[in-house]
C-alpha cells in the first residue's frame, strides 16, 4: 500500500516539475535527465510512469496546467462581485506569479504550445483541449454574471491575458498585465 502512495507522489512530482520546466525553458531544452533530477525521482520512474516517453509526460503537464489555471479562474470569480474585478484579480495573480518566478514563467501552456504545436499531434491536441476548457469555463462564468456575449468576451479575456503575459515577461514588469486588465474591463462594460 505504501508503494501506491509513493508512486502517486513520484508521478505527481514529475508532472509538476515538467510543467515548470516546459513553461520556463521549453520542451526541447528540457531533457529526461533534467526532469528526473529536478523532480528528485529515481531514474527508472520516468519510463515506469510515462512509458510513452517525454511526450506523454508533456501531455500530463499540460493537463495539470489546465487544472491550475481553471482553479485560479474559478477563485477569481468566487472572490469578486464584478466581472471587471474578477479579471483584474486574475491578471494581478498572474503578474505576481510571474514576478515570483523572476519573469521566467507565465502561462503554463504558452511556451510548449509555441514550440511543439507543429511537431506533436498529441501535444497539439492537449493544448487545444486546454485552451478550449478555459474558454468554456470563462463563457460559463461570464454568462452566469449576465455578460451579453460571453463567447466574445471570454476570447478577449484569454487573448489579452496571453499577450500581456508575454509582454510582461519581456519587460520584466507586471504593468502590461495591469493595462490589459483595464482594457478588458472596458470590453466587459461594453458587453
Amino acid at each position: 500500500m505504501l508503494s501506491d502512495v509513493s508512486d502517486t507522489t513520484t508521478r505527481e512530482r514529475m508532472i509538476s516539475t515538467a510543467m515548470t520546466l516546459f513553461r520556463r525553458e521549453g520542451y526541447q531544452a528540457t531533457s529526461w535527465r533534467r526532469l528526473v533530477e529536478q523532480a528528485g525521482t529515481p531514474w527508472g520512474s520516468a519510463y515506469h510512469h510515462f512509458p510513452g516517453g517525454k511526450e506523454q509526460l508533456a501531455v500530463a503537464a499540460i493537463e495539470l496546467g489546465t487544472t491550475v489555471v481553471a482553479k485560479t479562474v474559478r477563485r477569481a470569480f468566487e472572490r469578486n462581485e464584478t466581472v471587471e474585478d474578477a479579471v483584474s484579480w486574475w491578471y494581478r495573480k498572474a503578474g505576481e506569479a510571474l514576478a515570483a518566478d523572476d519573469y521566467r514563467g507565465g502561462c503554463p501552456l504558452a511556451t510548449i504550445t509555441l514550440e511543439m504545436a507543429h511537431a506533436s499531434p498529441a501535444i497539439t491536441k492537449a493544448c487545444q483541449d486546454a485552451f478550449a476548457a478555459w474558454h468554456v469555463l470563462l463563457v460559463e462564468l461570464l454568462g452566469g454574471r449576465g455578460v451579453k456575449d460571453p463567447e466574445d468576451v471570454a476570447a478577449a479575456v484569454m487573448n489579452n491575458l496571453e499577450g500581456a503575459l508575454l509582454v510582461s515577461r519581456v519587460r520584466r514588469s507586471p504593468e502590461p498585465l495591469d493595462r490589459a486588465a483595464r482594457h478588458v474591463a472596458l470590453v466587459v462594460r461594453a458587453a
